[in-house]
């Protein structure tokens, strides 16, 4: 276990509180040392911990967004709709991560230009608009936090924007089945052809001929519901 002057000199000085439920979250999420320091014990105190079920639209284009929001497990997509019906995902923000869109909305008190899902199960936590400024001007921690949350997100975005651009369908659907498989740990996905077609802002008439192609190749293996890699084969790169 480390001591305080080890941790002092890691930047990582744990939240000194002995209120119950900011013990529990520290247990649970031992990431949020890194985002509140010690001067942010008492606001973590009014934090409120939200579950939200798998699939679930979090926030809506046009809607205000009243809370500051912080993933603490699970991942968010937030998309946008296009004029003839197709989604198109702008990133996603992950555990230890915010939501650009929802930011913007809270510092501007305008309507979020975005929706938010949940990918999966996830647990987030809330902070009214209140807490939120008074941790901005109190935590040079959390501003930096904040800030390098927004410049990851923009730069996501901006990768989105290259490969959309610069890329081929087939090899950005390739790359991202990779990345799916990477990310389970595992050789069989449970994805729809749709939800393969909303990441990649394309229809799911095109994803599915793409994905014929894949299996005609060997690459991978097609069912209902689910996508396998092929024995022996590699996605194309």
């Amino acid at each position: 276990m480390q001591n305080h002057s080890t941790l002092a000199e890691s930047g990582d000085i744990p939240v000194n509180s002995t209120d119950p439920s900011v013990l529990h979250l520290l247990q649970k999420y031992p990431q949020l040392n890194t985002i509140f320091g010690p001067e942010l014990a008492d606001i973590m105190t009014r934090a409120k911990e939200m579950s939200v079920p798998a699939h679930t639209i979090i926030m809506r284009e046009k809607e205000r967004c009243e809370h500051f929001v912080i993933v603490l497990e699970g991942q968010v997509r937030i998309f946008q709709h296009a004029e003839d019906g197709r989604e198109v995902t702008l990133y996603h923000t992950n555990p230890a991560g915010v939501c650009v869109m929802s930011l913007g909305s809270l510092l501007h008190s305008k309507p979020i230009k975005a929706n938010a899902m949940s990918m999966g199960k996830v647990e987030l936590l809330m902070l009214d608009s209140n807490d939120f400024f008074a941790a901005l001007g109190l935590s040079e921690r959390f501003r930096t936090w904040v800030m390098t949350s927004i410049t990851d997100s923009f730069c996501d975005v901006l990768s989105t924007f290259h490969d959309t651009v610069f890329h081929r369908l087939e090899m950005r659907m390739a790359c991202l089945l990779g990345q799916l498989f990477e990310r389970e740990h595992s050789d069989s996905l449970e994805v729809t052809h749709q939800e393969i077609a909303q990441e990649l802002g394309s229809s799911r008439e095109v994803v599915s001929r793409i994905l014929k192609h894949l299996e005609k190749q060997g690459c991978i293996v097609l069912s209902r519901g689910k996508i396998r890699v092929g024995e022996g084969q590699k996605l194309p790169s």
